[in-house]
């Protein structure tokens, strides 16, 4: 029995050593949680901007109609929400690398976030594209098919979990499409609730 436990225990081990040499496995649930309440407080700030200007989000609504102002304040907002988002969760996850004695610059996080930049940089550039140019009804699809497409492409590099979270968002962002007048709240559920909740499932199970 006891030589029985020990092969066990070595299997156990070589298969951690293999995942670790495969998977990102520093990543935080605090960080999932930290980044949904960011989004959650960015989509009632821009819920309070576009109230002020008059503006509902609506399949006719385009750029033009928003004030100057509004504009601007949008476009600053999103961008500190992505730096305020980002800086959250690199500091949780840089607690648990530090833990895992995890390397930075490895070949697995090199493979993250290759896979996870790509679809996020391109889905940037069509949503500026689309903020300047073309009906506001189609950012929030935009914004949540792209980042649904690079955590769904990461996920194979970490947590088979977020993977799942990948196709939420896709979903989310198909739904958004369907239901243009509700893209402010499905922007909200998909970038902080479901952010949220994902981020205490992943604490819950991996207790980081």
């Amino acid at each position: 029995m006891a030589t029985i436990d020990s092969g066990l225990r070595d299997i156990a081990e070589i298969r951690s050593i293999m995942e670790r040499s495969t998977k990102f496995i520093s990543l935080s649930g605090f960080s999932g949680i930290g980044a949904g309440t960011v989004a959650l407080l960015g989509a009632w700030m821009a819920g309070s901007f576009l109230s002020a200007d008059g503006v509902t989000i609506t399949a006719a609504m385009t750029s033009a109609d928003l004030q100057p102002g509004t504009r601007s304040n949008l476009l600053l907002l999103g961008i500190g929400i992505l730096v305020c988002a980002l800086a959250v969760a690199w500091f949780f996850s840089r607690r648990v690398m530090r833990a895992h004695a995890e390397p930075v610059h490895g070949p697995v996080m090199r493979h993250l976030v290759l896979s996870l930049a790509v679809p996020l940089l391109v889905g940037t550039v069509m949503t500026l594209l689309l903020f300047f140019h073309g009906p506001l009804w189609t950012i929030v699809p935009s914004m949540l098919l792209f980042y649904g497409l690079g955590i769904f492409s990461a996920g194979s590099f970490t947590f088979g979990e977020i993977r799942t979270l990948g196709v939420i968002e896709i979903l989310l962002g198909l739904l958004a499409a369907l239901l243009p007048g509700h893209g402010l709240v499905l922007w909200a559920t998909g970038f902080g609730g479901v952010h949220i909740l994902y981020g205490i499932l992943l604490f819950r199970k991996y207790r980081q």
